[in-house]
């Protein structure tokens, strides 16, 4: 099992993948791997062999659905993708950690918006 955290950048394989789902780059090509932010606790992963996370395409975009992560040491340079929440067998699916989000601010106003898609929509907002 691999030792995956929260903030990690993984590679992994994303397809098949089906409708609105985000998938690798090109399967023609044999280019079926995607990076992905972890947004899922360490403890989840242990247990459950999944990792839920962000979908990071290559292509910046001014969203507020999208977060721009740059990592030079994995080269990933594109956006985190809010709408695209994911969750993949890390083991099945070749997860590969390949960098760590650097910045823990970026980090949790991330996960502040991720925890946000959860939050009780019968409870009046402020």
């Amino acid at each position: 099992m691999l030792n995956v955290h929260q903030g990690d950048l993984i590679m992994i394989d994303a397809e098949p993948h089906a409708g609105h789902e985000m998938g690798g780059h090109n399967p023609e090509n044999n280019n079926i791997r995607r990076p992905f932010l972890v947004m899922s606790r360490a403890g989840y992963s242990d247990k459950s062999g999944l990792v839920v996370g962000l979908a990071i395409t290559h292509i910046h975009r001014d969203s507020p659905f999208r977060f721009s992560i740059i990592d030079f040491e994995s080269k990933i340079d594109g956006d985190a993708l809010l709408l695209q929440l994911l969750s993949y067998d890390l083991l099945a699916r070749h997860g590969k950690i390949i960098g760590h989000i650097h910045s823990e601010r970026q980090f949790k106003s991330i996960l502040k918006q991720v925890q946000n898609i959860f939050v009780d929509e019968t409870i009046e907002s402020d």
